[in-house]
């Protein structure tokens, strides 16, 4: 008998564990990465946030509502918003974030759930921010200065969605189209960069060269005027100056030695 007893006493218990922790469900897990808050039938919404781990709550009046608290991206799709300079720009973008755990109670009062917030937020006001920062930029400024313009775009996002209790920890510009037009253009002038550099070159090259002639030619010429053969040589080129002018007169005689030239007057005079 009192074996019996104690095996309803046992069965009893198991049922009483069962139904309290399965059909009451007292308890709820967090798991890494995720933060929770509740939200109570009776006195509605709690301020306090739960972490990773196993926590309580009451049976049926409260409702577990859980957060992705890691960083988690949202893709804005192609963005169409117009330069400074009047230039048609599409851009794609990536949105790296996470929300403020400690305003998650804020966030599902304004916002809702994990599932919809981010939606309500990212829809509209990153393409009203892209069409802003594009609009203070030319072109050109876009394509030179991306880093400038992503980091801007970041600003922008985080004053404006500061209300919002979202945490922007990187902006990313996947893309970035622009008219067939405008890129032929740009293509262009980078040829037309391209060649003036190359002429430049040319040019220096050329300089340099001549540069090197000139001073080449200064050394030898200073050489040459010291060397015994160059004074040898302006004698030999003296003489042959002298004898082609006496060639071609009338009065001038050439004597059989060669190392007398006497003119006919002064034979004539002696005489």
């Amino acid at each position: 008998m009192n074996n019996k007893l104690q095996l309803g006493y046992i069965a009893f218990g198991i049922f009483a564990i069962f139904f309290f922790f399965v059909w009451l469900n007292p308890v709820f897990v967090i798991m890494p990465g995720e933060k929770a808050i509740i939200f109570n039938v009776i006195s509605g919404l709690g301020n306090k946030v739960y972490s990773q781990g196993l926590n309580f709550k009451m049976p049926f009046v409260d409702q577990v509502i859980v957060y992705d608290s890691t960083q988690q991206t949202y893709e804005v799709p192609l963005t169409e918003a117009a330069s400074k300079d009047l230039q048609p720009v599409k851009i794609k973008m990536t949105i790296f974030f996470r929300p403020m755990v400690e305003k998650l109670p804020e966030i599902y009062k304004r916002l809702g759930s994990d599932k919809v917030y981010k939606d309500k937020i990212f829809t509209s006001i990153p393409k009203e921010v892209i069409k802003s920062i594009i609009a203070s930029k030319t072109a050109e400024e876009v394509i030179t200065q991306r880093a400038i313009v992503s980091i801007k775009i970041k600003e922008e996002l985080t004053q404006r969605l500061k209300d919002y209790f979202m945490t922007i920890e990187e902006v990313s510009l996947t893309e970035i189209e622009f008219s067939q037009s405008f890129i032929d253009a740009i293509n262009r002038k980078q040829v037309a960069e391209q060649d003036l550099e190359t002429s430049k070159r040319n040019a220096q090259s050329a300089i340099e060269q001549a540069r090197g002639e000139a001073e080449s030619a200064r050394i030898i010429n200073e050489a040459s005027r010291t060397s015994p053969a160059f004074i040898e040589l302006r004698k030999i080129e003296a003489q042959k100056d002298i004898a082609k002018i006496l060639s071609t007169s009338s009065n001038v005689i050439y004597l059989p030695s060669n190392t007398v030239l006497m003119t006919q007057a002064i034979q004539n005079t002696k005489q």
